[in-house]
């Protein structure tokens, strides 16, 4: 038996869309669909069918990162919000204790020229004089050698603190780099989807200088 040619023109029929016009005009207009893609797509048209497999994609994607996206926004707001309220603590704190030192540093200073005074005043008395030159000499002295060691330690700490803000440099610089190159990887999903390219990419790598670092300090004396 030969066989028949292929039916033309043979469409299920579409008894519902003519009826809700003013409905089908909402999927575009709020939704950015039609149903003309979704009977094509029915019908085995491709590019419907990829069309309509991308806005679930990145519905999918918006379903599932769009409520986390939106906690970290208002954690963003409420983190500036607590950052700004502790600046102005901070702030209100500073002028408040600029006031107490600037009152307890003349009034040390009015005690100190009563002190001074007083030295004057008891001039006369040279025995009590020698005494307290003596007192004051020696405490001079221990007070030198005090003052020596603490500027020595003082250095010291200063210098340790210089160098290891130095050395840790890199790892902050890698903190950030890395930050900055997972916000790339993301807005390259977003915008493209499927046809992201992640490898295109550069990754930057403080990380690397660290031994060379350790070298230096160790030739240095560090």
């Amino acid at each position: 038996m030969k066989a028949l040619p292929p039916a033309k023109n043979m469409k299920i029929k579409n008894h519902v869309t003519p009826k809700g016009k003013a409905l089908n005009s909402q999927l575009s207009a709020k939704f950015g669909i039609t149903l003309a893609d979704f009977e094509k797509a029915v019908m085995g048209d491709l590019i419907a069918v990829q069309r309509i497999g991308e806005l679930h994609r990145q519905a999918e994607f918006m379903t599932k990162y769009a409520p986390r996206l939106k906690e970290q926004y208002l954690e963003i707001i409420e983190g500036t919000e607590t950052y700004n309220l502790a600046l102005a603590d901070i702030l209100q704190a500073a002028g408040k204790s600029t006031l107490a030192i600037d009152k307890a540093a003349n009034a040390t200073a009015i005690a100190d020229r009563k002190f001074v005074h007083g030295k004057i005043e008891l001039s006369a008395q040279y025995l009590i004089d020698k005494k307290l030159e003596n007192d004051r000499h020696k405490y001079q002295l221990n007070y030198q050698e005090v003052k020596g060691y603490m500027d020595a330690f003082l250095v010291g700490v200063d210098r340790d603190v210089a160098v290891l803000e130095q050395n840790n440099r890199p790892e902050w610089k890698q903190i950030e780099a890395d930050k900055k190159y997972q916000e790339k990887v993301i807005d390259e999903y977003l915008d493209n989807g499927n046809d992201a390219r992640v490898d295109l990419i550069p990754q930057k790598n403080y990380r690397g200088i660290k031994g060379k670092i350790q070298q230096l300090l160790g030739a240095l004396g560090f």
